[in-house]
């Protein structure tokens, strides 16, 4: 039986029809690992980043980027944030925040606080894969179901 993150449980549960989860060895979860591993595309993958904005306040932000791209940072995240320094959440942070576990932290089941941008390039691929909110499981969906599920904005983040 596959592990679903307690955040993400209801979601889950409710949209159970456009979410295919797939379990994973905790030791294949990050994503050049889960790919290499179990056949999967790089380009598939969508990353979670969590943004920490420090100045002129502080709040996140997690940004969805495929694994194939890179997240512009000090361009078109701080810009969209409107923050003059932005920084990577620590590990710490990351799991205070989402209350996932790093490295597997998904876009699922996040604290609405949490703003939630997602790079066009995502928007263009047939499915993607995103974390589980753990380090065993991944979930599989359409990424117009991705931006539905977490009110996601699409924005040239790469």
């Amino acid at each position: 039986m596959v592990e679903i993150h307690k955040t993400i449980t209801d979601i889950y549960e409710n949209n159970k029809d456009i979410l295919k989860v797939f379990s994973c060895d905790d030791k294949f979860s990050d994503t050049q690992n889960f790919c290499d591993h179990y056949g999967f595309k790089i380009e598939d993958s969508c990353n979670a980043i969590l943004l920490k904005s420090k100045k002129p306040t502080e709040f996140f932000a997690l940004f969805c980027i495929l694994g194939s791209e890179r997240l512009d940072v000090n361009h078109k995240a701080k810009s969209l944030l409107n923050a003059r320094k932005v920084s990577f959440a620590s590990k710490e942070e990351a799991e205070e925040i989402t209350n996932q576990t790093y490295g597997g932290i998904s876009p699922l089941g996040l604290p609405d606080e949490v703003q939630i941008y997602i790079d066009s390039n995502v928007m263009e691929r047939e499915k993607v894969f995103i974390g589980g909110g753990n380090r065993v499981s991944k979930f599989f969906l359409d990424p117009s179901a991705l931006q539905k599920l977490t009110n996601g904005r699409v924005e040239n983040l790469t």
